[in-house]
């Protein structure tokens, strides 16, 4: 069935490399898909130039007739100056092309996978998907921070392995509780966001992202009508950018957070660069995958989303 569906889909598509069409630049070279998986990859981003700080939108030329659901994923990323790397599901009928993302590129946008250029397979637990809805275009967000003296290109590519929808999958999304507002003095300094949650989420994961200079991170849970309890308590390093720890939990018994709860994200910092820091170029975050769900929430500066 799987080998069947998959066949259906690359035939809607043209923005696979089974047939080996899409260019790739010098040292990047993504696994090739498994049996049932498929590939998407962009074109060379070229001359991302030194001191950039820039996210790109890249739509590409596929649509799928019909709902698929991804049950696990591989997202990889040309290592020059990669942030992250997003797939997601747009409303939208854009020409492919690559262009500075703009608000209108993430308006009825559906989260559908993440990764990096040292990111790990994601796989998801037995039974949890997220679902590539039907009629949809696809597109990738890649961010790129390039520290170095001169320009670099970059590349970004998706393996996802599908199946179709079944009554039996519970479908999942992104959560994030973001700080956006903040510049890192030199030296040692920290920062933190809260987020009052509106719904019931049931997290099979979740973790901290900061980027080089952090060295702490913290989440703490306080629910409407209980005491505080940290959840996650991290010394952080260099190589947890792409890979940072995570907390797993299960299906059936998931972490569960519910209306009036709150998440607070404390992190620690050592600005070691000569200047201040701000947001995108550091961050503090707390993440997680939550189910049921269909649309990715983003609380940012402690503000719920409408």
């Amino acid at each position: 069935m799987r080998k069947l569906l998959i066949a259906a889909l690359m035939v809607t598509g043209c923005a696979t490399d089974t047939a080996g069409s899409v260019e790739f630049i010098d040292g990047f070279s993504p696994d090739a898909p498994g049996p049932n998986a498929i590939q998407f990859v962009i074109p060379p981003i070229r001359g991302i130039e030194p001191g950039a700080d820039k996210t790109f939108c890249t739509y590409l030329d596929y649509r799928s007739d019909r709902e698929v659901d991804i049950y696990d994923y591989t997202g990889f990323q040309s290592k020059a100056g990669a942030h992250h790397a997003l797939l997601y599901a747009v409303e939208n009928n854009a020409p492919s092309d690559t262009h500075i993302c703009n608000e209108d590129d993430m308006i009825n946008a559906r989260y559908l996978a993440g990764g990096g250029a040292d990111a790990p397979p994601q796989y998801l637990p037995e039974g949890v998907v997220i679902r590539m809805p039907a009629n949809t275009q696809l597109m990738i967000q890649t961010h790129w921070i390039n520290a170095s003296d001169v320009p670099v290109d970059g590349q970004a590519a998706f393996n996802v392995s599908v199946e179709d929808p079944s009554p039996s999958h519970v479908n999942a999304q992104l959560f994030t509780a973001v700080n956006t507002m903040f510049t890192l003095p030199l030296g040692i300094s920290s920062v933190h966001t809260a987020c009052t949650v509106q719904q019931e989420l049931n997290f099979f994961l979740m973790g901290g992202h900061a980027h080089e200079h952090g060295t702490h991170i913290k989440l703490t849970i306080t629910p409407a009508t209980a005491a505080a309890s940290i959840i996650y308590d991290t010394a952080w390093n260099t190589d947890y950018q792409f890979n940072p720890p995570r907390n797993y939990y299960t299906k059936d018994a998931p972490f569960t957070m519910h209306p009036g709860d709150t998440i607070r994200v404390d992190c620690d910092f050592n600005n070691s660069t000569p200047s201040p820091i701000s947001f995108p170029q550091e961050m503090c975050v707390g993440w997680g995958y939550f189910f049921p769900a269909v649309n990715e929430i983003d609380c940012t500066d402690g503000i719920w989303p409408t």
